[in-house]
């Protein structure tokens, strides 16, 4: 006898679809206490447009966004334009049509509607039009100007389901932007960071409180949530945090990772070799390392000084050298507060005194001579030894390599805590200062296997060190120099 496959109900379904509606929700309400997000209120479940309802929320500029939920219990099917032109099973007008037919009356009420499909699903890597989508999440440039006989025929097929014009097709896909992969937890992580920014606790109990008040919004009424209201139900959940953070974005390997919130972003993924994000290692022109990338570092940083901001939550998608080079950007002697975000929990500087944690080296620095360069290996989650002598044989640089180890070991579970993490940074950071002292290496070479939140706090804490050269992992390719930092 075959096994029964279990499948989730109705009701399942729909309590699946409002937990990501109310948290999308609550993410949006957090978004009116971040000055600069530019969102001056939230309405759920709006009334009088159309079917377009489930989260609105109005920017200060006056465009106003009408967000929609198509969540499943399992996200097995793909986000394709087949399902996006799927009839209803009652035989009424399918997805993309409801979004088109809002558009068009919306339009007509002189609004700047913005409209915005989310769904768990995840894009076919096959699809003819939803694979065009660009950081925005936006498919209409891309698709307008598409050349592949089957990528028309796709064009043509949305035109004649919607019985449009060419014309109003590209007017309606400008104002559409598609998010996919909206699981529960993908939004959890969402309000994390953007709780960081609002000044309210992250946890797990703060997440809960702000889901079942927008519950309890949907049940009483349906009017806007302005700033203030939500302000006063923040005071009134008791969920106050401390000092908000100010995020700051570096997207260098994934280009739709867009944080809509960050009050400066960094968009160097064209500066990359590679097509997509697994394999985007090394700069297209090494020089841009100094010559651009850091440099734009520095304006970010003085950018967000202007702006009296000084806790930097840094967020994006980027390799080590480039989490480190953050960190030191930002660093306490500069008068910030960096930190990363990983798994809901903030790693930071710890509010009150660490010890520095104790570490294992492959050999100590008075082993060796003075006056020359020293690299060190910092072999966190996984031992990188090999992989730098490798590469300094095949660059024909005689350099020592001290790798250094953690005291629970190398392993992606080495780090216990975000505290352990500081501790361990300290910890580096003390041995960098007595190869300084001890050594006098015109250049330290720091090669770096670690989680990207210990990345950061060691460049928070990397002064009084010797110039540092901090190097790309190009997997089997080696290593590529990338930010020097000087000291």
């Amino acid at each position: 006898m075959n096994p029964v496959e279990l499948k989730p109900g109705a009701t399942g379904a729909r309590i699946t679809g409002d937990d990501v509606q109310f948290a999308i929700a609550w993410h949006a309400a957090l978004r009116t206490q971040i000055p600069h997000a530019g969102v001056s209120a939230v309405t759920i479940e709006a009334m009088n447009v159309g079917n377009v309802d489930d989260v609105v929320v109005s920017m200060t500029s006056g465009v106003v966004e009408y967000m929609q939920v198509k969540a499943a219990v399992t996200a097995q099917k793909a986000a394709t334009p087949g399902w996006l032109c799927e009839l209803s099973r009652t035989g009424g007008p399918s997805i993309i049509q409801r979004f088109y037919r809002a558009w068009i009356d919306l339009r007509s009420k002189n609004d700047l509607p913005q409209l915005v499909l989310i769904t768990s699903r995840s894009i076919d890597p096959d699809d003819l039009v939803l694979t065009l989508r660009d950081r925005h999440d936006r498919i209409d440039a891309r698709l307008r100007t598409a050349t592949t006989a089957a990528t028309r025929d796709a064009r043509d097929s949305l035109i004649n389901h919607l019985d449009c014009t060419e014309d109003e097709l590209f007017d309606f896909l400008a104002s559409l932007r598609v998010r996919t992969d909206a699981s529960e937890a993908v939004w959890k992580q969402h309000i994390a960071e953007v709780s960081y920014a609002a000044g309210v606790r992250a946890d797990e109990t703060a997440f809960r409180l702000g889901v079942a008040e927008v519950r309890e919004w949907v049940k009483t009424n349906r009017v806007k949530k302005t700033a203030a209201d939500v302000a006063e139900a923040i005071s009134r959940l008791g969920i106050h945090a401390t000092e908000p953070y100010t995020i700051l974005t570096i997207n260098a390997l994934e280009e739709s990772d867009a944080h809509p919130d960050a009050a400066v972003t960094l968009n160097w993924v064209d500066r990359f070799r590679g097509t997509e994000a697994r394999n985007r290692r090394g700069l297209k022109d090494p020089k841009e390392w100094e010559t651009l990338l850091r440099p734009q570092l520095a304006e970010a940083r003085r950018a967000l000084r202007d702006r009296g901001a000084r806790r930097i939550l840094i967020t994006g998608t980027m390799r080590l050298p480039t989490w480190f080079a953050a960190g030191v950007a930002f660093q306490e002697t500069a008068g910030f507060t960096p930190a990363k975000i990983k798994e809901g929990q903030v790693w930071t500087v710890p509010s009150g005194p660490v010890e520095p944690d104790s570490i294992c080296l492959s050999m100590h620095p008075s082993a060796l001579g003075t006056g020359r360069d020293v690299a060190l290996a910092v072999a966190i989650s996984t031992d990188l030894t090999a992989d730098v002598n490798h590469y300094l044989t095949m660059a024909s640089q005689d350099i020592p390599v001290i790798t250094v180890r953690p005291s629970t070991g190398t392993s992606n579970a080495s780090i216990t805590s975000p505290t352990h993490a500081y501790a361990i940074a300290l910890a580096v950071r003390n041995l960098a200062r007595e190869i300084a002292r001890t050594n006098r290496p015109p250049v330290l070479h720091l090669f770096l296997a670690a989680p990207p939140g210990l990345a950061v706090l060691l460049g928070s804490v990397w002064d009084r060190v010797p110039t540092t050269q901090t190097y790309e992992d190009l997997r089997a390719d080696g290593y590529e120099p990338a930010f020097f930092i000087p000291n």
